[in-house]
């Protein structure tokens, strides 16, 4: 691999005819008339991924995310732009893609590898680790449309992973299969990162992506709205799930806001309610930096609507990546309702103790009107309202949090 991106796409579109009858198409060609509407599955999709990068493709369906992968795979063509991709392909996308289902699991691997442009040497000599990986018995030498849905995964993902391709292809693979299977899956291709792999993956797993990727291409109607970092992008899709949902019960929209946390904050929600202020610390002292196991507060101040029903407050802790370590809100500690005083001010405060590992950390905040347990109206958004340290001396535990482990000796 020569070229500074593993892909670039430039100037990409897809569109496709639609005729209302199926002989429509004749009586287009005979009286030169057009009979059909276009459908835009792409509109103008620009981005570049250098080798070795991972990025993840989020959007809602319908978004043109699949229609993406499969033009980048070049099982697609484009109706207009380019796609330049540097390296072999393996691609992972609708279930079962490629499969002769007639044929059985081994014929697969090896049909599978020649459409990749593995010699019968190469195949043969990565077939044990397929098999291995697939991990479905007897069923390697049985047809594959005998297979359940976890079985064709399985098998298409062991393919994809072991051919030793320059670029992975992606698509909701992760989310199909067993927890086992999924935590393999995951293994495998931070193995595939160390060696400089490019993978472009597609799913809905907001904290997926968060945990594997470096960068989000955010698809919207068909068109690229947003192309960054992980935090940004994610939330940019779930706000506009929020104001799809609240536009069919309400009148109120969802907006971006003025953040608190000027420098790497972001903020959404509508305008019955606005954080106001917040504020951290630990005994009598405000501060940004603590000891692992110290108890920490956290002071929040909130204007609420008088429209607003049943307020209550959320938070949660993130790592650097976004992803979700703790959180809980004002009615799980039995706050069945917040009151504001005359003004439509309300003060409390959070109370945690700080057992995580050292490191960077930052605090969501939510300020919500509970209507129901499937519906939510969210009145702000602090998205890293407030950031922090832990710091300590010694290691104490392995992982992200401290949930007070002990041993116990017993002697024979």
């Amino acid at each position: 691999m020569t070229s500074e991106f593993a892909i670039s796409v430039e100037d990409v579109s897809k569109t496709y005819h639609i005729y209302r009858n199926p002989q429509d198409r004749i009586k287009e060609f005979f009286f030169r008339k057009t009979l059909f509407t276009e459908f835009h599955a792409l509109q103008h999709i620009n981005f570049n991924i250098g080798r070795g990068e991972v990025v993840g493709i989020i959007g809602r369906n319908g978004s043109g995310k699949s229609t993406l992968l499969q033009i980048v795979a070049g099982t697609l063509q484009p109706s207009a732009g380019y796609i330049n991709t540097c390296g072999r392909i393996a691609a992972l996308l609708e279930l079962g893609s490629g499969f002769n289902t007639e044929f059985t699991g081994r014929e697969n691997v090896y049909i599978n590898g020649a459409v990749l442009g593995l010699s019968r040497e190469e195949i043969d000599s990565s077939f044990a680790d397929i098999e291995a990986f697939a991990d479905i018995g007897e069923f390697i030498d049985r047809p594959v449309k005998i297979y359940s849905s976890g079985m064709y995964v399985r098998l298409a993902f062991a393919i994809s992973v072991n051919v030793k391709a320059d670029i992975l292809i992606i698509d909701e693979a992760l989310a199909v299969g067993d927890t086992a299977f999924s935590f393999k899956c995951l293994h495998r291709m931070e193995e595939l990162l160390s060696n400089n792999t490019t993978i472009l993956l597609v799913s809905h797993d907001i904290q997926l992506v968060k945990q594997l990727c470096q960068r989000i291409v955010y698809l919207k109607n068909s068109q690229m709205v947003y192309t960054g970092d992980c935090e940004t992008g994610s939330e940019l899709y779930l706000m506009d799930i929020r104001t799809d949902q609240q536009k069919a019960e309400h009148s109120w929209s969802i907006q971006v806001k003025p953040p608190l946390n000027d420098l790497n904050g972001f903020s959404f929600g509508n305008q019955l309610g606005h954080i106001i202020n917040i504020s951290m610390g630990s005994g009598e002292c405000e501060k940004q930096h603590f000891q692992s196991g110290e108890r920490v507060w956290l002071k929040v101040a909130a204007r609420i609507d008088p429209s607003v029903r049943k307020p209550r407050l959320a938070m949660v802790i993130r790592d650097e990546k976004g992803y979700n370590l703790f959180g809980y809100d004002s009615e799980v500690l039995g706050k069945k309702s917040l009151h504001p005083d005359a003004e439509g001010r309300v003060d409390g405060m959070f109370l945690f103790t700080c057992r995580l590992q050292p490191g960077n950390y930052s605090v969501t905040m939510r300020l919500e009107d509970f209507q129901t347990e499937s519906l939510n109206i969210l009145l702000d958004k602090q998205i890293n309202a407030i950031c922090f340290k832990v710091l300590t001396d010694k290691k104490q535990f392995y992982g992200v949090v401290n949930l007070d482990g002990c041993f116990e000796f017993f002697s024979q």
